[in-house]
Parts: C-alpha cells; structure tokens; sequence
C-alpha cells in the first residue's frame, strides 16, 4: 500500500512517506532477487570495496556502525558475504561469497529497470529539478 501525501500538511511528513514510496517501488522491482534495495546498496559497496571492514563501510554508506552492524547480519546469514578477518583481529574483512556475487548481479539487473521505470514514470526533468531540491536540503 502507497502511502498518502496530499493528506497532511506537514513538509517533513510528505518528504518521508515519498520517501517510504519510493523505497517500497524499488524493492517490488528487486523482489525476485530476494534482497531489498538497502540490501542491493550494502552488497554494491562491499563488491565495490572488497575486504573493507565495518568502520570503512560505515563511511561509505553513511550509515552508524550499530545500524550498519544490524543490516549485516541477515546479508551473512544468508550466505551473501564473508567475514574474512584474521582470528584474533579486531576489524572485519568484507567480501562478497560466490552467492553473494551472483545475487548482486541479479539485483543490479533488476535495479538497472528499477531506475528506468522510476525515470519513465517521474519524467527526466522533473527529478533533475527533485535532485536540486533535495541537494539544498542537505543543508537544513
């Protein structure tokens, strides 16, 4: 179920149910992958920058470490990627398993057609004047 906009009038509130839509849109698309696309985006900067560990991943995706920590564990549980620290090290060394790369893969196909119908359905121009919106609230 969408989430309704034009029943508030709160700017914050419509900015983060669009948001939660377009979320929602995007892991439709990368359903048969079976991740989401926060998933899709963890395994892109990892595949990216294999053998980072977390504190590094966490700069890069801009995510703390608790909720970065979080999101890791189901991508490992399932196989998706590898901690290949040295026993008795304290940082992580993160790669992406066979499964993981073929998974990856998948969901960057799937992504690919997410962004073209995200682009057809919202019009080129409109989300470049969106892009410019949303760089200026980067300064709130």
């Amino acid at each position: 179920m969408r989430k309704r906009i034009d029943n508030t009038d709160c700017h914050c509130l419509k900015i983060r149910r669009s948001a939660e839509n377009v979320i929602r849109f995007y892991d439709d698309i990368l359903a048969p992958s079976g991740i989401t696309v926060r998933q899709q985006s963890l395994l892109h900067a990892i595949s990216g920058h294999e053998g980072c560990n977390v504190r590094e991943l966490s700069e890069l995706t801009e995510l703390d470490r608790s909720t970065l920590a979080r999101s890791l564990k189901p991508l490992l549980s399932a196989g998706l990627i590898y901690d290949a620290k040295e026993k008795n090290a304290r940082d992580s060394m993160l790669f992406l398993s066979e499964k993981g790369r073929e998974v990856y893969d998948n969901a960057a196909k799937l992504w690919a057609e997410a962004q073209k119908q995200y682009e057809e359905k919202i019009g080129i121009e409109k989300i470049r004047t969106l892009e410019e919106i949303l760089e200026t609230l980067q300064y709130l």
